[in-house]
């Protein structure tokens, strides 16, 4: 999924969601400011959206956690940032700058005077763009399998906000003859410990490792699958929401559990089993994966399957040197560093200049660091 000018999925529901949000703009004669909170490939595919749409009315700034993303992730933003894209980095975990973000949305009359709009994957514009993936990669497994049209099939994906497992569970709704959606995640394991204990408890802290872009303490698409799960009982889930938002614990009653594990299945693929699934991948299947893609093949081989799969590869590994080299060995990194697989303008990104973004310093704690970045925000 990852063949658009950023490298990654989420390229497809940003360029498509940011036009559609340029001509809104344009024909209301509003400007627009997007604030963008990324773990790495979010931020790149939103500057690059903002950038082709070019429209006077768009502004954007995305802010991404210090040392906590690629090299090649950070150029595609402090390359592209100029007057009206902007890029900040701030001392904490992945999702630590969600909550002064959703404090700034959530202000009426501020929302109003700057033109907030958000174009993470809670906006509904980017799992709406993202479903075409399901149905386009449905039919081309039923195709190459020779399989009758209908037959079940299991999606597996590397799970981190979970929008595009949220788009998955869309598409399930819609009638996509899927019999379970299967994610993977790694040691900030959220979402595992949700589907298979039915605890939805934010860990005390964030771990660091060689698959960044899915380090997310608290989900916040889980609140999306739950209405789904639930047949749209926004009351309950409200409920639930309220209780997480309180306490950072949720422990879903048994009857919604169940339900939860008749739709999903997860696996927790730490640092290792990633790397063993992406020496497997190459040896198997003579395939390169990102970290993230290996995240959800060591699902795959860690879950046991009874009907067909697709494993969605989010990423190009052309982000993850230090990941893919970690994994392979220096030998295996530089020979696809020098194939042609290698995207020439991935290569032209460590010649440009970069600009320094800002930075946003921690605080003492983490509640004293938030208050601290959405006073200096605003």
């Amino acid at each position: 999924l990852f063949h658009g000018p950023t490298y990654c999925f989420k390229d497809l529901g940003q360029q498509l969601l940011v036009r559609l949000l340029a001509r809104f703009a344009e024909r209301d004669q509003q400007k627009k400011t997007f604030l963008v909170s990324t773990t790495g490939d979010t931020g790149p595919a939103a500057m690059r959206a903002v950038a082709d749409a070019a429209s006077d009315y768009l502004q954007i700034v995305v802010f991404f956690p210090s040392g906590q993303i690629s090299e090649l992730q950070r150029r595609q933003m402090t390359t592209a940032s100029n007057a009206k894209a902007k890029v900040a980095t701030f001392e904490g975990g992945g999702d630590d700058m969600d909550l002064p973000l959703k404090r700034l949305s959530s202000d009426r009359a501020f929302v109003q005077k700057h033109g907030l709009c958000g174009i993470n994957s809670y906006n509904l514009g980017r799992p709406l763009a993202q479903l075409p993936h399901f149905f386009w990669s449905y039919f081309r497994a039923v195709e190459q399998l020779g399989a009758v049209l209908g037959s079940p099939v299991d999606l597996v994906i590397p799970g981190g906000a979970l929008g595009n497992t949220a788009a998955a569970f869309m598409a399930k709704e819609m009638g996509l003859p899927v019999k379970r959606l299967i994610c993977g995640v790694n040691q900030n394991d959220i979402t595992h410990r949700t589907i298979s204990k039915g605890e939805f408890h934010r860990h005390e802290c964030m771990f660091k490792t060689l698959s960044d872009a899915i380090n997310i303490q608290v989900p916040y698409n889980m609140e999306r699958i739950f209405y789904y799960l639930t047949g749209g009982d926004k009351v309950l889930v409200k409920s639930w929401m309220e209780q997480m938002d309180g306490t950072s614990q949720l422990t879903l009653p048994e009857a919604w559990h169940e339900k939860m594990q008749q739709i999903f299945a997860s696996a927790r693929v730490d640092d290792t089993a990633m790397c063993q699934a992406m020496k497997r991948s190459v040896a198997e299947f003579g395939y390169l994966p990102c970290p993230h893609t290996a995240v959800a093949l060591g699902a795959h081989f860690a879950t046991p399957a009874d009907v067909a799969r697709v494993i969605f590869a989010t990423a190009s590994p052309c982000k993850f040197q230090s990941s893919v080299t970690t994994a392979l060995g220096q030998e295996a990194w530089k020979s696809y560093e020098d194939s042609s697989n290698f995207p020439p303008s991935a290569r032209s990104l460590f010649t440009k200049e970069e600009t320094e973004p800002e930075r946003f310093a921690a605080r003492d704690t983490l509640n004293s660091s938030q208050d601290a970045w959405e006073f200096r925000l605003r």
